[in-house]
């Protein structure tokens, strides 16, 4: 009785490996697509969280009458500086603060965040009391306001955006929307 053996050939190896080589090349794509879509909702839950400071801030500025806590519309002057002095350290911490506006391709802001808008995957806007529920608070730093996203805009490309409104509601909005008021809001001046 003879036992016969039977062994792969090259031709076949190499057939085998050439379809996973195909599969994995059409499955790269989506999952970097996954990637940046986790990325997106991970500054979305810090929009929310920059918004939960934010407003704990002004409503203790309206309870107390100190003009120095409010909206960043709402101070004198309404820039970055004076909003985020206001909000570190009584309401977030120096360390959270800079974790909050970091994101992936973008270096974490240092303690200067504090006095001046260092690059970061958010932009704050000059939103007042008196501001309506729909206008933009935060936004993803790769939109602004008009303009269509470009592939180089950090931190997400030309891959989607976020936008977070004074009412509490933030959303990753598709790049095809970069101009749509009706979905995007009231939109105020940057700080």
């Amino acid at each position: 009785m003879k036992k016969s053996s039977r062994a792969f050939t090259l031709i076949e190896l190499l057939v085998v490996i050439s379809i996973i080589g195909i599969l994995a090349a059409l499955s790269l794509p989506a999952l970097f697509n996954a990637l940046v879509k986790g990325q997106m909702t991970q500054t979305l839950s810090n929009m929310k969280q920059l918004h939960l400071a934010t407003q704990q801030m002004a409503l203790d500025g309206t309870t107390t009458g100190d003009a120095t806590l409010g909206w960043p519309g709402d101070m004198t002057p309404a820039d970055w500086g004076n909003w985020a002095t206001n909000l570190v350290p009584s309401y977030l911490s120096q360390n959270d603060f800079s974790k909050l506006l970091s994101a992936a391709g973008l270096a974490r802001p240092s303690s200067t965040a504090l006095t001046a808008k260092t690059p970061s995957a958010i932009i704050a806007y000059a939103v007042a009391e008196n501001s309506t529920g729909d206008t933009v608070f935060l936004s993803s730093a790769n939109w602004t306001n008009g303009s269509a996203l470009t592939s180089a805009g950090k931190p997400y490309g030309d891959k989607g955006f976020i936008v977070f409104r004074k009412a509490g509601d933030g959303a990753i909005l598709l790049p095809k929307q970069y101009n749509n008021t009706n979905v995007i809001g009231v939109v105020t001046n940057a700080l």
